[in-house]
């Protein structure tokens, strides 16, 4: 028989032992800790990262319209024209004027479109050493309130049945009656007026001299927006009006309410629109703070919106009544209308002031001032003025005469 011997398993040494451990990966406490604090790390990066973010929405959404609206409060006691004062022209509704010199007669005085009384700076001085003159803001504009829709139970719940809701806000009607009430009912300007319009102010002396022809002496047209004007061309005028010019106010208006148009302007990015001309520092200023001002552009939105129902409305006036022979009409015109702008607008515009020359003032004197176009106003004040004080000094002559007779 053969022994059988039971083998012993190989036995290893503890040396042995440790090494094969340490060769073996251990879970230990420290690593389990690392691979759970990754996702955590990661998660506090990003919040973080957010966070940033916010902040950086913060500062460009709330700071500046909040800082925009501080500096308008502050602004406005500071630049308001002096010595120029509100008035009430009804229902709580007030617009600034400011009148120098004595009268009669009383120059009146009506900026372009969207403008303030800012453009007279440089003509009215010149013209209160003859006559008394008197600037003002259209409703909305500069320091002028907005218009204001009444409902009251007087009135009746229909806002039409209210006296000053007949006329469509931002069109020539009410801003012809609400210069009616602060010329005759606010205040009590010596007449006769000469009214000096330019542009769209001239569209408003056109309308307010047949509405109230009775108070006035003559009219000084300067490049009279005409009511043919979108008819010339192709409508040319009417495209570039709605399509470019409008949509133009509309981003400024949403600039300044965001604040970002202050940020333009202390940056250089944006020029407020006097920039070029010789008017005193205080002006500029003050064109810088209202290009700032939503309201303020609000309402020079809304005067170029209702364009077309302002030509209806004149157009309506001229069939129900004629202007009277005895106002007299001079118009005073450049080479063109704007220099920077397009040929053919500028052509369009010239047709459609002839039409008005020939067609509703074939007797009136046109003056034409060669290399001049619409910043005239402030660039070459002088060619504006001296007209103003020739029909000033004829209408004293008169009087004379007829006191001696």
């Amino acid at each position: 028989m053969k022994r059988r011997t039971l083998m012993r398993p190989p036995q290893t040494s503890v040396d042995e032992a440790n090494t094969d451990d340490s060769k073996t990966p251990k879970k230990t406490a420290a690593g389990v800790h690392a691979k759970k604090g990754k996702p955590v790390e990661e998660k506090t990066r990003r919040c973080r990262i957010l966070i940033k973010v916010l902040q950086v929405v913060f500062l460009i959404i709330i700071v500046p319209p909040l800082l925009n609206y501080a500096s308008l409060q502050k602004e406005g006691t500071e630049l308001k024209p002096v010595p120029g004062e509100l008035y009430d022209v009804g229902w709580g509704q007030k617009i600034f004027k400011m009148c120098q010199g004595k009268g009669p007669p009383t120059v009146i005085f009506d900026a372009p479109g969207g403008q303030t009384s800012d453009v007279w700076t440089l003509i009215w001085p010149h013209v209160a050493k003859n006559a008394r003159i008197c600037i003002y803001d259209r409703a909305g504009l500069g320091f002028s309130e907005r218009p204001l829709m009444n409902l009251t139970e007087q009135d009746g719940e229909d806002s039409k049945s209210n006296y000053r809701n007949r006329w469509q806000p931002f069109t020539v009607e009410r801003m012809a009656d609400d210069l009616n009430h602060l010329l005759t009912v606010s205040s009590q300007e010596p007449q006769p007026f000469i009214y000096v319009g330019a542009e769209l102010g001239a569209l408003v002396a056109q309308f307010y001299s047949q509405m109230f022809d009775s108070q006035m002496l003559g009219m000084v047209l300067i490049n009279p927006l005409s009511d043919n004007l979108f008819e010339q061309d192709g409508g040319a005028w009417h495209q570039y009006w709605y399509g470019q010019l409008v949509p133009t106010f509309q981003s400024l208006q949403l600039g300044a309410a965001l604040g970002l148009t202050r940020l333009a302007l202390l940056l250089g990015f944006l020029h407020q629109p006097l920039f070029d001309s010789e008017l005193p520092e205080n002006v500029k200023y003050r064109q810088k703070h209202l290009l700032c001002h939503p309201k303020h552009l609000s309402s020079v939105v809304d005067e170029h919106h209702f364009i077309n129902e302002s030509f209806s409305q004149l157009r309506t006036m001229r069939m129900i009544k004629s202007l009277p022979s005895n106002i007299s009409v001079t118009i005073i015109s450049g080479n063109y209308y704007d220099e920077q702008m397009p040929s053919y607008l500028n052509k369009a515009w010239a047709k459609s002031e002839q039409i008005l020359l020939t067609k509703h003032y074939p007797n009136s004197k046109h003056i034409v001032i060669n290399s001049a176009d619409r910043h005239m106003l402030y660039n070459s004040p002088s060619s504006v003025t001296e007209p103003i004080n020739r029909i000033v000094r004829q209408w004293k002559s008169k009087i004379k005469v007829d006191k001696k007779i």
